[in-house]
């Protein structure tokens, strides 16, 4: 109950702001997505940058990695499985429906959460995941999706514009950035950022999980149920339950991760499936409503699973 109380309740509470402003007549779906760039493009970029900044290269765990996407490698191929040999799906279906059920918010929740929880220690393992997770996952999820859709041509191309667009998203620059500053900043005697800069992102960062709780919210008033309900119990409860198991199982056992790395893993996996989810399925017109579904059920279900995560890893 304490964990509830003193994590998790604030971050309903956040989100149901979000949600409730959304669905009045104060708030338009622009609106919306001009608060998300807001969120994203400035807050949160404040945030990831000052952060990896901080980061020494050498001290980050590879192992954490190797854990995570061990867990997630298991998910992936299991749903995809599934998706062929139960459901006959095809592959571009295939690939949505293990994304939905192995793609973690790691960003807009995972970030308030794990800062909230943890401090700024625990966004360091975190924000490591984060670094590659988009790039692993979405450009494997594209990669398949083409396969499938070959005959429509330029499958180059498109791979081309679909790795460009993860980029010109804030998450990843604004982690690499971080990392060089970081780097140059130590190696080069005086090299520091101004002042008055510093502080500007300090306040930015400051915003950053508030805001990111609220978007979050504002954002899924306007997704809403889109049917295909028994996919949607599946990968929830694969990207709930089966996943962070999974992650933990690999992380203590066969790695043998450190206490907060093995919990800021776990506490990852444990996250709803993201918004990418969705962009992704809209993007190629595939699995748009099995997607939506996947977010929805996973983020409201999200709050018994991940207070349960919590207060057994905490």
């Amino acid at each position: 109950m304490i964990v509830i109380a003193e994590i998790v309740l604030p971050v309903v509470l956040l989100g149901l702001a979000g949600f409730l402003l959304a669905r009045s007549a104060l708030v338009s779906d622009e609106a919306v997505r001009g608060l998300a760039n807001v969120t994203f493009y400035i807050l949160f970029a404040a945030l990831l940058f000052r952060s990896m900044a901080r980061v020494r290269i050498e001290s980050l765990d590879p192992a954490i990695l190797l854990a995570f996407f061990s867990g997630v490698a298991l998910v992936f191929g299991a749903l995809m499985l599934v998706g062929r040999l139960v459901l006959g799906m095809r592959l571009a279906d295939q690939a949505i429906l293990a994304l939905s059920g192995s793609f973690s918010n790691g960003v807009g929740l995972g970030i308030p959460l794990v800062t909230l929880a943890f401090g700024e220690a625990g966004l360091v393992p975190l924000l490591m995941i984060i670094s590659v997770h988009s790039l692993i996952m979405l450009t494997l999820t594209c990669f398949l999706i083409e396969i499938d859709l070959q005959d429509r041509g330029g499958i180059a191309r498109r791979m081309g514009a679909a790795v460009l667009t993860m980029f010109r998203h804030p998450v990843l620059p604004s982690i690499f950035a971080g990392l060089a500053w970081g780097e140059l900043s130590r190696r080069i005697p005086g090299l520091a950022l101004p002042q008055v800069l510093d502080k500007a992102l300090a306040l930015a960062a400051q915003a950053a999980a508030p805001m990111g709780l609220i978007t979050l919210g504002a954002s899924l008033a306007h997704v809403g149920f889109r049917g295909h309900w028994r996919e949607g119990l599946l990968t929830s409860t694969a990207k709930l339950l089966v996943l962070p198991v999974a992650v933990y199982l690999v992380g203590r056992f066969v790695f043998r991760l450190e206490s907060l790395g093995l919990t800021i893993a776990v506490i990852n996996a444990s996250m709803p499936a993201g918004a990418n989810v969705y962009m992704i399925a809209q993007r190629y017109n595939v699995g748009i409503g099995r997607s939506t579904n996947a977010v929805v059920l996973s983020t409201v279900a999200s709050v018994v699973t991940v207070s349960v995560v919590l207060a057994l890893l905490r």
